[in-house]
């Protein structure tokens, strides 16, 4: 069974809107929270995106945000065998070229869809800050320092939020706002990075772009 609760951000002390946070495990997942996530998106196009993986680096959570929005969908080994619910994720979400995926380290999600979900993904861009510092919490301060006022960031928050931990469900509020911060984080970007398009690595797509 899914879940609706309200959360709000704790990055800035500036006022945001309240974020509905929608959970849902991956085998009850419907068209229906998808499109109310990206209405919310208004006339954008860009997601924020966040995961979780667990043994074998298998991922058992995925988040997308927009800046009131955010959709939780957790997993299991089950998961693969989910094939409608994996086809709505692929069509509406990973391959809907008219969305920009955001997240920090994209590159590790998109292996782990097309290795273990058997799921690609387009116009997906990997959030890249501070060369060498890349992934570490130094990095992620100063993507949130240049989206935001620098002055109202909370730093202790940003340590705890990006803190590497297995996911727990009881605190997936906080797993959230790690999406949530990717949307936010993309507005410090000033040019997309390259873009990570794993579709050219599956047959069937190959042959529809050739025709």
């Amino acid at each position: 069974m899914g879940s609706v609760t309200t959360i709000c951000q704790q990055f800035y002390s500036a006022s945001f809107s309240p974020i509905t946070l929608e959970h849902l495990p991956l085998a009850s997942l419907t068209p229906e929270p998808v499109s109310q996530l990206v209405k919310t998106l208004g006339n954008g196009k860009k997601l924020g995106v966040a995961a979780s993986y667990g043994e074998k680096c298998f991922p058992v959570a995925l988040a997308f945000s927009t800046e009131t929005r955010v959709l939780l969908i957790t997993m299991d080994a089950t998961s693969k065998s989910a094939r409608r619910q994996k086809q709505i994720l692929k069509n509406q979400l990973f391959c809907d070229g008219s969305l920009e995926k955001h997240g920090f380290f994209m590159e590790r999600l998109a292996t782990a869809l097309y290795l273990d979900l058997g799921l690609c993904i387009q116009n997906a861009y990997d959030i890249t800050s501070d060369g060498a510092n890349r992934g570490s919490i130094a990095a992620y301060k100063n993507l949130l320092r240049q989206a935001g006022d620098q002055d109202l960031l909370n730093e202790s928050v940003v340590e705890h939020i990006f803190a590497e931990r297995p996911f727990d469900l009881s605190k997936k509020h906080e797993f959230a706002l790690r999406a949530w911060a990717s949307y936010i984080a993309v507005k410090a970007l000033h040019e997309s990075p390259g873009v990570i398009d794993t579709s050219i690595k599956d047959p069937k797509a190959r042959a529809e772009m050739d025709v």
